[in-house]
């Protein structure tokens, strides 16, 4: 099903053939009008291969008791990139058996497509997904946070652009030594960069001030019509993602990006204008199915991003908070205006009708305009994009599969409260960090944290692999050490509780090392929360005056989530790979027993 390849300017999908289960009717589309659909996937997240367990499976309907979220509701397996192409082709077969008149077909991407990605794509630096996606056919997709990951020159190689342009001269392995840094496929598998735009409205580069890659994608439809699809991240990347990883950027609003560019669009007389969008946001309906065509409750930033995004934007498919949701929210003249996200790891793909009056060119909100997410089931599998998956799942297997070690037990998170809390395996990883580097190379550091974000699943319980444990850190940071002072561990400390003040605004428990101890009291103002002589390692009071050689893994100590006071330390050592000490623990110290979670007390 692979599509003839975009350019920056225009689109042709290829429509493909197959049957679906409810999708939305067309029915009252008016004979002048061309209708549009847009297939839309988001926070992908490079499950190419089938998920097991809870990310799996989706709910469809209740248990015995009619609620939701009980152990008898009834589910379904979903996921897998094969399963989604699958899912892609039957709706777009739907879509042109119901169609009355002229109609076009795109699937297009909200971002977080890769990265943050388990064994068989990360470790190859998502070359896998981006192949997959090649031929499942994707015409466009928005960046996503987690596309900066390994920072601007490496999305620009993956997305097989240069100097901010889409192009077709695929320079993707060029000055990259093949199966180190990049270019791992061989043959018909050779790596030649992302066969769709990436699109980035709002992210400037810090010399010209313009998009570092395009900024919207026109998609030629039928009758002579044009849609166009305006790209943006959310703004906050810089405070998730490794700052020197885009120093030669900056990220500006994102309702104020696309109202940039929807002028320059008009003058070119499209009127039907869309925005992919890498922000979101959350409802709250604990009846709803996980299906969620419901829009109960939502909140977040997607509902200001809509209330301030131009008029002329006809609808908005949004991301980053694995949310499913499909919204009719008020646009700036009052009007309803759809708003969408398909969850997360390709478990659903949001359908999009859309009529396009010809004679405005304009999206006639009050024809066909809908939208239904629908389960990626798996009694299909598209064979093309299944022999990418099984080549890449070939090659990983030998070193996915090679045990390093046991766990004594399920080694995860202290409960419900996520990264707002301190969690046993964040413990662990800072604690294996910290032995890897007690060396007279690295100063013999004395304390090591871990940001909770960087820590992406639980170890379960027996035999631990290579693969579960890169699945557990799958972004490639060294682990480094540097030189703070007291003062500035304390300071650290503090840029944990941003929520109600600093530039992050919400609350990240960082994981320590054995020996650290510190307490902290909420109900004080941001900066004064930590109690300074509280603070201990190996229970002796650390000196404000002092300095202590550290561990921080790279996206840390370059100033990531906002921990800005690791670009003070002094003296900086760069280590190994995170995920290689995690082995060497395992390796040292089976059976590993949960650490505990109480290095922070609170008041």
């Amino acid at each position: 099903m692979r599509r003839t390849r975009l350019t920056l300017a225009t689109a042709v999908a290829v429509t493909t053939s197959a049957g679906l289960l409810a999708v939305p009717s067309v029915a009252s589309a008016a004979p002048k009008d061309v209708t549009v659909q847009l297939l839309a996937m988001n926070d992908f997240h490079g499950r190419i291969t089938p998920q097991t367990g809870a990310d799996g499976s989706l709910a469809t309907s209740p248990g015995a008791d009619g609620q939701y979220g009980t152990a008898d509701d009834v589910s379904v397996p979903v996921g897998g990139a094969a399963h989604v192409a699958a899912t892609v082709q039957r709706l777009e077969a739907a879509f042109e058996d119901t169609t009355q008149g002229p109609s076009t077909s795109f699937f297009v991407g909200a971002g977080d497509l890769i990265s943050a990605s388990p064994f068989e794509s990360s470790v190859y630096e998502d070359e896998p997904t981006i192949e997959a996606l090649n031929a499942m056919g994707l015409d466009v997709s928005s960046v996503g946070n987690h596309e900066f990951d390994r920072g601007t020159d490496e999305l620009r190689r993956i997305s097989a652009a240069t100097d901010g342009t889409f192009t077709d001269d695929v320079t993707a392995c060029e000055g990259v030594t093949p199966g180190v840094d990049g270019c791992f496929g061989e043959g018909e598998h050779e790596f030649h960069g992302a066969e769709f735009p990436y699109l980035a409205a709002n992210v400037l580069d810090a010399r010209t001030g313009e998009p570092m890659l395009p900024p919207y994608q026109v998609l030629d439809v039928a009758g002579g019509q044009q849609v166009a699809l305006i790209g943006v991240v959310t703004e906050t990347t810089p405070t998730i993602v490794s700052p020197d990883g885009v120093a030669d950027v900056r990220f500006i609003d994102e309702a104020d990006a696309v109202n940039r560019w929807v002028p320059e669009l008009q003058d070119r007389g499209i009127e039907a204008i869309g925005v992919l969008v890498h922000e979101g946001g959350t409802v709250t309906d604990p009846d709803a199915a996980p299906t969620a065509d419901s829009c109960t409750g939502l909140t977040g930033p997607i509902v200001d991003v809509n209330a301030r995004t131009s008029a002329a934007v006809d609808l908005i498919v949004s991301a980053h908070t694995h949310n499913a949701y499909n919204c009719r929210l008020t646009d700036p003249s009052g009007q309803p205006r759809l708003v969408t996200q398909a969850g997360f790891y390709g478990r659903l793909v949001t359908d999009i009708r859309l009529s396009i009056d010809r004679t405005t060119g304009d999206v006639d909100r009050g024809a066909t305009y809908s939208a239904t997410n629908v389960p990626v089931t798996r009694e299909a599998a598209d064979p093309e994009v299944q022999s990418i998956v099984d080549y890449w799942n070939g090659r990983a297997a030998e070193t996915r599969n090679q045990v390093v070690g046991t766990a004594a037990a399920t080694i995860g998170t202290a409960g419900s409260a996520g990264r707002n809390a301190e969690q046993p395996i964040v413990n662990l990883v800072a604690q294996a960090q910290l032995e890897a580097t007690q060396q007279d190379q690295f100063g013999n550091p004395v304390v090591a944290f871990m940001n909770p974000g960087g820590v992406r699943t639980d170890i379960e319980a027996g035999e631990v692999t290579y693969g579960e444990l890169f699945a557990v850190q799958p972004f490639g940071n060294t682990v480094n050490a540097l030189t703070l002072t007291g003062a500035q561990i304390d300071d650290v400390l503090e840029e944990q509780f941003q929520l109600g003040g600093g530039p992050r605004d919400s609350q990240l428990i960082l994981g320590t090392s054995e020996g650290f101890a510190y307490t902290y009291d909420l109900d004080l103002p941001y900066g004064e929360r930590v109690v300074d002589s509280s603070i201990t390692i190996g229970g002796v009071a650390v000196d404000p005056a002092a300095g202590y050689r550290v561990v921080a893994n790279s996206f840390l100590t370059a100033g990531g989530d906002s921990f800005t006071t690791f670009t003070s330390g002094t003296d900086l050592t760069v280590g190994p790979v995170d995920v290689d000490t995690l082995v060497a623990y395992f390796q040292a110290n089976s059976p590993v027993s949960p650490p505990p979670a109480n290095h922070s007390t609170p008041v």
